[in-house]
């Protein structure tokens, strides 16, 4: 029997002792075993640093008069939501949810119940007290005749603490403060408890921190350096770090130099990289005298825009074209024989990172192999380290900034990019005219660049939901938008097999001879200008292209017709939409693909190993800018490569 992915327990240890969070299951400042926190998934806990306390202390005196209620040690977990969703652990409990509203484009904090007693406590705003009531609270309205109290500056939408003597709950006001005596939907109980009010914990301060979670973090240290020196004494490759003045970058940076002084550290300047990262970047490489090279995109982020439009969190061409580009011209130009490279990659970073395994090949950067010492870290061992270590880290991450990476990325979240947008208004107003005009030019509302849509290439229910509630329209419109029109789909051929006929439309062409030189790729390439026509030919199938964006592809059976259609059209599309990155250049075994003015390819080298359009940012994201082709066509996968 087949079994599913294995389901993981996610769990925080906190000291009850000494107040504090711990890496493994006892405390190294007390000895005490620490009580379990069950969080949401994927259980990524941090820090909060300044910028992130000051916020929550702002947020708990405006909505709750509380400010005190947030001390020095405070913990987040990342939770599911629209977009920012951390929940707020406070003296070892989840006290509030912290979001941020896309809507509103604000901050708010939603109670839990433990945040609840902690307010009750303290006797602060947005309370409401109870006469003695009877029967089942949470989930259902409060009865009008049980309220005692309340505070008159209750508002419709406020979070509220009910208190009925020892017993405390959490819920939201439906209805203005002097209308609770009169509704009978006035207050919606979300949660309530017999446990009664909590106080403060005891006061912890940040070296307490480090000195309970010392022997974790000696650990943690020793087993990445033994992986690294385990890896370096099998290769003789040169040794570099990938510095991209983040948080985990700076960890590997530092475990690299702890065991040896001989590697280079590659600093990616994207053109998209924040004033301060750069700044910081140069200034950390002089104090710690470590040789840097910096690989830069320069404006093929700005070059590629009008054909690609926005990146997405599911389109992010950008990653490949200015900073998968620009790494692998300055690895082939510094080391021409190969590197090894040290990275700060996580597997709670993400899906895609959860399979990491310590060493791989870089499969998009020829001759790089990839070293992973900090895969298993949490987001909390990797700033405890920091501290720790007393290392030098990113100022933006003071700013509650979590990202430091490209400032408008659209993995980023909205909540901070509208806080780059404060700190560097330059940057936020010359970004936002850009978006403006493409969504001009695509005959979509501003509202789709104010509430974040451009984010992604196919909506989430969230955020399609979120358009419905807006009324606002969330798809582009454009007339010569890509696209894939299948005029007859898979059928037999009169004369044989079966074929395929589509018109593939985009907004620009860069003519028939580009075209047939990456159509080389995929097959044997005649060329006939006068016709206006290319032919290419494979074992099982062959296909003609025409000026006007015309495919035909007649295969041996239906899935040979399907899949070369699908090759054929990919290497259209990469023919036209090409941003001479130059990554299917290096990615070539063989040396048959050029790029000069245009893509040129060597039809006595190529093989059509596949290894170029697997490189390709362009045939990457195939389904996304021209819709799912093989879908349409019986909803086979690319032919296996000879």
């Amino acid at each position: 029997m087949r079994r599913g992915p294995e389901r993981r327990h996610h769990t925080l240890h906190w000291c009850g002792s000494c107040n504090v969070p711990l890496l493994g299951r006892s405390c190294g400042r007390c000895g005490q075993n620490g009580f379990e926190i069950e969080l949401t998934p994927p259980g990524d806990v941090r820090l909060a640093l300044e910028g992130t306390k000051k916020r929550l202390r702002y947020l708990f005196l405006r909505q709750f008069g509380a400010q005190q209620i947030v001390p020095d040690v405070v913990v987040l977990n990342k939770s599911s939501g629209d977009d920012r969703a951390e929940e707020i652990i406070i003296d070892g409990r989840r006290a509030a949810l912290l979001t941020f509203d896309l809507e509103k484009q604000d901050h708010t904090l939603t109670l839990r119940i433990d945040g609840a007693r902690m307010l009750a406590y303290g006797n602060h705003k947005k309370l409401v007290r109870l006469r003695k009531a009877e029967g089942h609270m949470k989930g259902n309205y409060l009865p009008r005749e049980t309220i005692e109290s309340f505070d008159p500056g209750i508002r419709a939408g406020d979070e509220v603490v009910v208190q009925m003597g020892k017993f405390i709950g959490c819920g939201s006001a439906k209805v203005n403060a002097p209308e609770l005596r009169a509704s009978d939907k006035g207050i919606k109980v979300r949660d309530f408890s017999q446990a009664g009010p909590i106080g403060p914990g005891r006061k912890a301060w940040t070296k307490d921190i480090v000195k309970a979670n010392l022997p974790h973090l000696n650990a943690k240290k020793a087993k990445a350096e033994h992986e690294l020196k385990d890896v370096m004494a099998s290769s003789k490759l040169p040794l570099t770090v990938s510095f991209s003045g983040g948080k985990d970058s700076l960890v590997v940076l530092d475990i690299v130099s702890s065991v040896t002084k001989d590697f280079t550290a590659i600093f990616i300047d994207t053109g998209l990289e924040h004033p301060q990262t750069k700044e910081y970047v140069q200034r950390l490489a002089g104090e710690r005298g470590f040789r840097l090279l910096t690989a830069e995109a320069g404006d093929a982020f700005d070059e590629n825009f009008p054909t690609f439009g926005p990146p997405a969190k599911d389109f992010r061409w950008c990653c490949k074209v200015c900073k998968l580009a620009p790494a692998s011209r300055v690895i082939e130009e510094k080391f021409p024989k190969g590197t090894m490279t040290v990275e700060g990659n996580r597997r709670l970073e993400s899906f895609a990172r959860s399979r990491l395994e310590l060493v791989g090949e870089n499969p998009f950067v020829p001759g790089q192999t990839i070293v992973n010492p900090i895969r298993d870290w949490s987001a909390l061992d990797v700033w405890l380290y920091i501290i720790w270590r007393e290392l030098p880290y990113n100022p933006l991450y003071d700013e509650d900034i979590e990202r430091v990476g490209c400032w408008m990325c659209p993995s980023s979240l909205a909540s901070e990019c509208a806080e780059i947008s404060k700190l560097s208004p330059d940057l936020g107003k010359g970004w936002n005219h850009k978006l403006d005009s493409w969504a001009a030019e695509n005959a979509l509302p501003r509202e789709f660049v104010q509430y974040g849509f451009w984010r992604w290439k196919q909506m989430p229910p969230k955020m399609r939901a979120l358009a419905e509630r807006l009324n606002i329209q969330a798809k582009p419109r454009r007339a010569d938008t890509i696209a894939v029109n299948v005029i007859k789909g898979v059928s037999p051929c009169a004369t044989g097999g079966y074929s395929v006929e589509a018109v593939l439309r985009m907004p620009e062409a860069r003519g028939l001879k580009q075209v047939a030189e990456m159509l080389k790729t995929v097959g044997e390439v005649t060329l006939v200008e006068d016709f206006g026509v290319a032919m290419v030919d494979s074992k099982r199938a062959s296909a003609k292209v025409f000026a006007g964006g015309q495919i035909s592809s007649v295969g041996d059976t239906p899935e040979d017709a399907s899949r070369f259609f699908d090759e054929v059209a990919r290497a259209i599309l990469r023919a036209n939409m090409c941003t001479r990155c130059g990554i299917c250049v290096r990615a070539c075994p063989t040396g048959a693909i050029g790029l000069d003015e245009a893509i040129s390819v060597d039809e006595k080298r190529c093989n059509q190993c596949g290894k170029c359009a697997d490189s390709c940012v362009v045939a990457h994201y195939f389904d996304k800018l021209a819709g799912d082709v093989s879908s349409k066509n019986q909803g086979t996968r690319r032919r296996d490569r000879r």
